[in-house]
């Protein structure tokens, strides 16, 4: 099965076609016109696109882990994640400082 989504997954990559995206693993993949992909309303090269999709089609953990982080980061849910994460540890520490 996998093999056959990573074979999709590359002719569409591959083809001139650009009027539907493509999902991976809950990731849409589109073309832009500048020759572009666009992952989730992040713009990614072409080269990292094919890297990213094959990472995310992969039956390694590490690897999906790796391109899902790659995303977040590009597209900014990355880092609006550690901002939370940080003020949640900062209420911790300032809740048990005045105990």
């Amino acid at each position: 099965m996998s093999q056959s989504r990573d074979a999709d997954f590359d002719s569409w990559i591959r083809s001139r076609y650009s009027g539907r995206p493509f999902y991976v693993s809950g990731h849409k993949f589109e073309k832009s016109q500048s020759g572009s992909v666009l992952i989730d309303k992040a713009t990614f090269e072409l080269e990292e696109a094919i890297e990213l999709g094959h990472m995310l089609l992969s039956i390694n953990p590490v690897s999906r882990l790796s391109a899902q982080v790659a995303i977040w980061e590009k597209n900014g849910t990355l880092v609006k994640f550690v901002l939370v994460f940080a003020i949640l540890l900062l209420l911790i520490v300032i809740l048990f400082l005045r105990r």
